[in-house]
Parts: structure tokens; sequence; C-alpha cells
């Protein structure tokens, strides 16, 4: 939702508007017309021009820019008449501007302020309130001198006296092949930033960081979290903890997770007042979220207020990661110090050792958040620098250690795609200590140099799953209680990982679990108990289900000829250790199935019909739209503990010939209900799945589709025999 226009310099004195500010996705073609049209040659009468566009903003009488018309009343020249009340010569139409709009000018020029006088006794006799802001304008240079001026003014004083709340500009600055001082204090004036430039690629680079600075509110959010209520399990407590991101064109996204509450089914802010616009769906730019400074208002910006600004002081954080085989990830070699630098290898930060790369004490330091780069450009590379990744997919969990039904004591634990696994205090936003697996330390120099990138970059991206278990239901984490986490990383990698995290200021690695058949760790781990005859399971017969993720051949829109070579199967792993108990694959499984050809990224969905405690049926769909059906059967050994196969077909696979409109792709779980047939006087499994590409979700081969199917066999079990000669049911059955 992005508007833009287009003025330049006239040949002498002052600017003119060439393309009134209007929608870019439907004036793309006449806004790059205009760009492409344009010719070098002329002054450079840069105070005149910014002064124009601010008579355009305001709706005031052009002066340098009036539109000329022939004896008809036709346009000459290459004016917009748009940018004109009735598209007639004398006022400007103020650009359309909702309340609380972002506006900005980007000021471009090679050369210094040429023909540029005139500026100083019209700017603060024309432009409204300047006196407010100014008295006159500063300096004694001929040309030029009200530059800064014109950009203060706009960013200070309300443009629109018909629009509802203070309506301002922002301007950016660039030199191209030209360093000018007056150029720096403009932006710098007005709140914008100043670049230099000197080659077409570099121009580029320039204007894609003011371009991701101008939407940089375009703020996008992972599924929120809300602590349950450990005092009375009924009810879930009204605090909402939201994560946020901004995609940008660099390595680091930036990143924050935000706490608000909710009132009466309204998401409310600090201020008690409604945080969210319902018009756009977005934050209100007065908003401010719980744990934002009282002189903040974050609004829709991400990298404002929020956990990212509460962050501990570089030298005083608590930053691990598992470089040792202790489980303890607080003692030794374990904890990322400066201290500890000399244990680890420039390999294992990705390194080499060549003289241009940074060293593993300033990769520590800049991961613990000391500025090392002078990021603020204060000239001090000793303080600390606030930000947090994106969470882009991986959704926070909320945990009740204790307190009471009034003052709960909550952590929230959040996940980044800088590799970070966060443990944020509930009350204050600050975080407790911080975990980044070791294989993704080697990720860290190419984070903190933050170079352009046309790829996402992925480190911890999968959903947390708490496991709590309150033994004693006092609602307080004590005694035998504990609490683990589990998470993948998606496209950052295809472990799983589960920390101890009973003790909230000292966490444990629990157990990893990577094993060869496993693709990128995109299935949210889902625990359950089963009742298994094995010699290494845990007492309580509980396990974690996981889909073997994704297999990135299908990434390509066309449907493989091959099966998938990971992620091809369902396995079962010991809670407390991660051992792999029981899976099915089409080999080296203890259910083998010929069937199991693609990938399972989603969630399987494990259901418990008796109400004992135990699992006795499972749903999975992989990602060619197989949906597949299992049953769990009590006090069995992993051989003969599971039956299942495929009982609906509604992508390509199986299809001899697949086309695009076939090969539909399938990354959510199945949802599954219990209903009634009224007219037949009988209960079913209702079914729903929904395809979507994922990987490219502007691709439109496909034809996508949500299909909902009847399982007739409630609670019967079906043998393997059953499941081999299942009547598949296909995309034209339904």
């Amino acid at each position: 939702n992005v508007n833009v226009g287009v003025m330049r310099f006239t040949g002498s004195d002052g600017g003119r508007v060439l393309q009134a500010i209007s929608p870019i996705d439907t004036n793309r073609a006449a806004i790059l017309g205009k760009i492409n049209a344009l010719t070098d040659g002329g002054n450079t009468p840069l105070a005149e021009t910014l002064y124009e566009s601010a008579l355009y903003w305001r709706g005031l009488g052009a002066d340098y820019g009036n539109l000329q018309v022939d004896a008809n009343g036709d346009p000459i020249g290459d004016i917009d008449p748009k940018a004109f009340v009735g598209e007639v010569p004398g006022t400007y139409q103020s650009p359309t501007m909702p309340v609380c709009t972002r506006n900005f000018n980007v000021l471009l020029t090679d050369g210094v302020p040429v023909s540029d006088e005139e500026d100083i006794a019209k700017v603060p006799l024309n432009l409204p309130e300047f006196a407010t802001v100014r008295t006159a304008c500063n300096g004694t240079e001929a040309d030029g001198r009200c530059l800064d001026d014109v950009a203060e003014n706009l960013s200070k004083v309300d443009i629109s006296g018909t629009t509802e709340g203070e309506q301002v500009v922002t301007t950016h600055t660039i030199g191209f092949d030209i360093d000018l001082p007056i150029l720096k204090t403009t932006a710098e004036v007005s709140g914008g930033d100043y670049y230099l430039a000197e080659n077409v690629e570099s121009l580029t680079t320039v204007l894609t960081r003011i371009v991701e600075s101008i939407v940089d509110t375009g703020l996008s959010c992972a599924a929120p979290a809300v602590a349950v209520n450990s005092f009375n399990r009924t009810q879930n407590f009204n605090d909402l903890y939201i994560s946020t991101f901004l995609p940008a064109g660099r390595v680091h996204w930036p990143g924050n997770l935000k706490k608000y509450k909710i009132v009466d089914g309204v998401i409310t802010d600090d201020k008690n007042q409604a945080a969210v616009d319902t018009a756009t769906g977005f934050f209100k730019e007065d908003a401010r979220s719980i744990w934002t400074p009282v002189t903040v208002n974050d609004g829709p910006q991400v990298q404002l207020g929020g956990a990212a600004n509460e962050l501990p002081a570089s030298a005083d954080r608590k930053l691990y990661t598992n470089f040792t085989s202790v489980a303890d990830l607080t003692a030794g070699n374990n904890a990322l110090t400066p201290g500890n630098a000399m244990a680890y290898s420039t390999a294992d930060f990705g390194l080499t050792g060549a003289a241009n790369e940074p060293t593993v004490e300033n990769v520590i330091r800049w991961a613990r958040g000391q500025d090392v780069l002078d990021d603020n450009n204060d000239g001090d590379t000793t303080d600390t620098r606030y930000a947090m990744g994106d969470p882009l997919h991986s959704q926070p969990a909320a945990v009740v250690y204790g307190g009471d039904a009034a003052n709960p004591e909550v952590v929230v634990f959040s996940a980044t795609n800088d590799g970070y696994f966060h443990a944020i205090d509930g009350s204050t936003g600050a975080e407790l200590w911080s975990f980044i697996p070791k294989r993704l330390l080697q990720d860290l120099p190419q984070l903190m140099l933050d170079g352009n990138s046309t790829y996402k970059h992925y480190g911890i991206d999968g959903d947390i799953v708490p496991v709590v278990a309150d033994l004693d239901n006092d609602g307080i984490i004590n005694n035998n209680d504990f609490v683990y986490v589990i998470f993948g990383l998606r496209r950052g990698g295809t472990e799983f990982y589960a920390l101890d995290v009973t003790d909230k200021d000292k966490p444990e690695l629990l157990w990893t679990a990577d094993y060869a058949e496993f693709g990128q760790s995109w299935s949210r781990p889902v625990v359950a108990r089963v009742d298994m005859v094995h010699p290494d399971i845990n007492d309580e017969k509980a396990v974690v289900i996981i889909g073997e993720g994704y297999d990135t051949v299908h990434d390509t829109a066309a449907l493989p000829s091959n099966p998938d070579n990971v992620g091809a199967g369902i396995s079962m792993l010991d809670l407390m250790t991660g051992e792999r108990l029981w899976r099915a694959g089409r080999a080296n499984a203890d259910l083998t199935l010929s069937t199991l050809t693609r990938s399972i990224p989603s969630q399987v969905r494990a259901i418990d019909f008796d109400g004992d405690g135990f699992i006795d049926r499972m749903y999975a769909i992989d990602v060619g739209g197989q949906l597949f059906r299992f049953d769990v059967f009590n006090n069995k050994a992993p051989a003969s503990l599971v039956t299942g196969g495929v009982i609906a077909r509604f992508g390509g696979e199986g299809i001899a010939s697949a086309g695009a409109t076939d090969t539909r792709r399938f990354y959510a779980a199945p949802d599954v209900s219990i209903f009634v047939d009224k007219v037949l006087n009988r209960r079913f499994l209702a079914i729903g799945v929904g395809s979507g590409y994922r990987a490219h979700p502007l691709n439109t081969g496909a034809t996508d589709v949500y299909y909902s199917l009847r399982d007739p066999d409630l609670y019967a079990q079906l043998d393997q025999d059953a499941y081999n000669n299942y009547d598949i049911a296909l995309d034209g059955d339904m």
C-alpha cells in the first residue's frame, strides 16, 4: 500500500511535479515511463525544489511548477495535471493522506545548489507556521540556504488541515558522486537519513534501503501465545504475547516480541486502549505495547519497544550454546562469553581466519549484543545493540511457573531466524537467557555483517511446544514437576531440540534428534502417550510424534518423478531421551509402507478415542496430498504397534502424468472432528485438509482445494490387510 510521485529540477529555477502521488500497484508503468523519459542537464535548485514539494504536500498555490496549458486548455509540457485541483493551473491537489500516514521526500542530486537563491525570501513568507520552527533560513550561502529549513518545517508542522492527527514529511537525501554537508543536515533535522552513491549499483542499493525503511511498518506477526491459567485450568490469562517481524533484503530481518492484553475480546495496549485499527488490521500508530516505555508509542513499528529493547547490557547477557557434552547449558564453555573465545575454533563460527574476517571473540561480543560495528554511528563500539531476529513461522509459548492468579510468574519462550531461543520474563519483557544451537554458530558472522541477500536466512523457525508437568496440580513448578520445550528448525536444519527448563534460570539440553531419514524439521511436535512395549521407553510411556520433515525437492513446482529422499515417514521419539522408538517408512521401519513416497512436513494428528490416556489413531498428510490413517494398538511391541495406509489422494501422487493443476502441495495438519449425520443416524469422523504451495505462495499453477472427507470407522481398528486393500478416495470422488 505505497503511493509514489516524481518531481524533477527545472532547467533553471525550482522544480515541478512530473507524476502526481498515486498507488504504485496501479500506476507502476506510468511512474516508470516518467522516470525513463528524464534527460540530464540543467541546474540543481535543491532548496527551491524542496520548497515546491512543500507547496504540493500542503495543497497550496504552485510557484515554479505551475501547470501550463494552451489556448484550448490542454496541458503543455511534462507536468502532471493530476497534481492540480480540477487539473487546471493554480492550486496543487494535496495527496490523499489517511490518518497517521507516513510521508517521505527522497531528494537525489549530483550537484551543489545552483540557481537556488530565491528560497531565502519565499520560504519564510509562504510556508505555514515557518516561524514556529525557525525565524529565518539559517546559514550564509547564496544558493540553497533554506534546504534544511524546509525539511525541518515539513517534519514538524502538520501538512494537512483536513486529516485527523498530525501529518508530517520525513526527508531522505542522496548525494550521487558528491558529498554535501547540507544534504546530511537536511536529512538529520527531518528525521531522515543521508546516503552516498557513486554508481548505478550503489544507487540501487541506497534506494532499496530507503524503500525498506519507508515500508518498515509492513508489520507481520507469527501466531500469538497466551498462558494457560494453571490456577484454573478452564481459563487462559488475558496476556497476549505477539512475535513481530519486518521483511528485509538483507541477511538479518528485524523482529520483536510484544505484550498486550485481551479485554472483552479486544486487544488492548498499555494505555488500556484498543491497540488494533479495525479498518487495516495493523496496530494503531499511537498504540503502546505493555513493555514499552511510556514516552514511546511503538504502534506498528517492529523495532520500537517490546522485548528487543529490554535486552540486558551485553556484558550481563546470559547466552548459551551446546558446545560441550554437558547437559547444563550454563556450565563451562557452553557459555558464549568473550572469556571462553579461545575454547572455540574459527571453523565453529564458519570462519577461516582470513585477515578481513572478524575474530571469534568479536563475533561472540556481537552475538551478546555489543555494538562492535558501531551500527548506531555514535562512535562507541562498546555500547549495547538492541536487536532481535525475526520469528517468521515460529510460534512463541508462554509457561506459568508460579505466583498466583492475580500475579502469575510467566516465562515466554520465543525463537528467531538469527538462531536464538529466547527466554523472556513475562512481567518485564527482560531476557532471562538465550540459547543458540552449536550448528547455527557458523551463521553468526554473516548475520553480523548483514549484507544484501536475495534469499531468506533461517535459524530456529519451528513452533515451540511446551511440555508442562505440574504433577501436584498446585499451579507452581516445584518438587518433581518439570517443564520441557521442544522445537524444530524448519528451514534452519533437520534437527529437533528438547530443553529442560524446569529451572527457568538454568536451562539444560535434554536431547537432540536428527536421523538420516529426516528432512527439514517442519513438523510441529506432538507429545502423547503410547502403550508400547519397548525396553527403553520411559515410565510414563510419553513420546514425541513427528512427521519426518520437508524435502526441498518440492521447492520446484513439478511433481518429482522419484520418491522423496528424506522426510517420507513418521517417527515416535522418547520424550525423555529423544531415542526413536517407532517409525513408519518405505524402509528401515517398524511399519513398512511402499506408499510413503512423499515427505511429511505437517503436524501429525493424534487422537485418544477411549479416554484411557493412550492414543488410538493418527492422521497425517504428505506434501503430495496422500492422506494416511494409522491405528495404534495397546500393549504391543513396535513391530505390531501400528497398522495404517493411504485412505485418500488429493494431489498429483498416483496420477501417471500429473499436470500442474493436479500438483497440489499440502503443508497443514488434517483437522479431525466427530459429527452426527442425522439422515443416516450414525456418527462419522470429519477430516478436513487444504492445499497451498507454501514454498511459492504466489504460484497459481495448481488448483488449490479444501477437502472434507468422512471416515466411517470411528472406533474400529483395521488390520494391515484391510489397509492394503482400502478403497482410496480421489479428488474426482469429492
